[in-house]
């Protein structure tokens, strides 16, 4: 298996934004789904949950937008696109993903 590339700290930067939107865009879809199950309870109103408000779509739009930019900002870093020319990306997004995963101690922290 191809070695990791280094990790840059910009890039560290890039995956936590990207971590923190995707988050984000998870809480607000459990709130709302959490709300819209509350509002329409019944088994019979699925349909009716499962619309959500003008304001929430938008909202989930923008941040879906907010989402994709972070993906897209952590792709088309440097690092990244040279881990892709390399053949070593799947090594190099690994190493990424550990070097952003939270500390046991943070963990405890929270």
């Amino acid at each position: 298996m191809p070695t990791a590339l280094p990790i840059p700290a910009d890039l560290l930067d890039l995956r936590r934004a990207r971590d923190g939107a995707w988050a984000e865009l998870n809480q607000f879809v459990a709130e709302v789904e959490a709300l819209r199950r509350e509002q329409y309870p019944d088994p019979e109103q699925t349909d009716v949950r499962a619309s959500w408000e003008p304001e929430q779509r938008e909202r989930l739009v923008e941040q879906r937008a907010v989402r994709d930019a972070a993906v897209l900002a952590v792709r088309r870093h440097p690092t990244m696109v040279r881990a892709l020319a390399e053949g070593c990306w799947a090594a190099t997004d690994t190493a990424l993903f550990h070097a952003t995963e939270p500390t046991v101690e943070a963990a405890e922290v929270r």
